[in-house]
């Protein structure tokens, strides 16, 4: 557990300057875990309780790293901080710390904002495709109707062309029905490929939306560990 040894003129028991005090209680600084300095303190009591005081470690602005003892009271009217154990950090140590703190503020705000951008991102890429799988089912219904269509012209004629005897201009009726169904299958089979494409790039576009907040993720937990070390 880092502490300093040097002389110091501010006493262990410097109340904690950042938390406002309500009713002469000093409220409790954020903590982080420390396997070194845990559990109760014997000799020293808490103020309203007379109960063993808990060893605890800072975690907030420039008294991160400052162990202090709390009111161990989980239930009811805590009595708040009791004393520090370490002294105020050298200056450089607080300019140090602050700098740390607000680059982490930043970077988290940052991370807010890029998610919040990120979801009307999705939202949009969600909203446009499906539109654009409305369009494509209009689309397939529009052109099975007209396939029915032809299909149902195309017997027609073929009845004609058996009760009639020139069978030449029949078969000729019938080659320009099959002609024009093929180039509306193939204008068929073109669209869907275009629209194929479309779905392929929303996702790649979805995909590196989820890279960056990743990214993100990462250089918050980058900047954690600083704080952590």
């Amino acid at each position: 557990m880092v502490s300093w040894s040097e002389d110091d003129s501010s006493e262990n028991s410097h109340q904690y300057a950042d938390s406002a005090s309500d009713e002469g209680i000093i409220k409790i600084p954020e903590t982080i875990d420390d396997s070194d300095f845990e559990g109760t303190e014997p000799d020293v009591l808490c103020n309203d309780h007379s109960l063993p005081a808990e060893r605890r470690v800072a975690f907030q602005g420039i008294h991160t790293g400052r162990r202090f003892f709390a009111c161990a009271v989980k239930e009811g009217r805590n009595c708040g901080l009791v004393e520090w154990v370490d002294p105020f950090w050298p200056a450089t140590m607080e300019n140090a710390l602050t700098k740390l703190w607000d680059k982490y503020e930043e970077c988290r705000r940052s991370k807010i904002e890029d998610n919040l951008e990120s979801s009307f991102a999705v939202h949009n890429l969600t909203q446009q495709k499906i539109k654009l799988q409305a369009s494509y089912e209009r689309l397939v219904e529009d052109v099975n109707g007209l396939l029915d269509a032809q299909e149902q012209r195309a017997r027609l004629e073929r009845g004609k062309m058996q009760n009639k005897p020139d069978e030449s201009k029949l078969q000729e009726k019938y080659d320009m029905l099959k002609n024009l169904t093929v180039a509306q299958a193939n204008v068929i089979r073109n669209m869907k490929l275009k629209l194929a494409e479309e779905k392929i790039k929303l996702q790649a576009h979805i995909a590196e939306l989820e890279k960056v907040v990743e990214q993100t993720k990462l250089k918050l937990n980058g900047i954690k560990a600083i704080l952590d070390e």
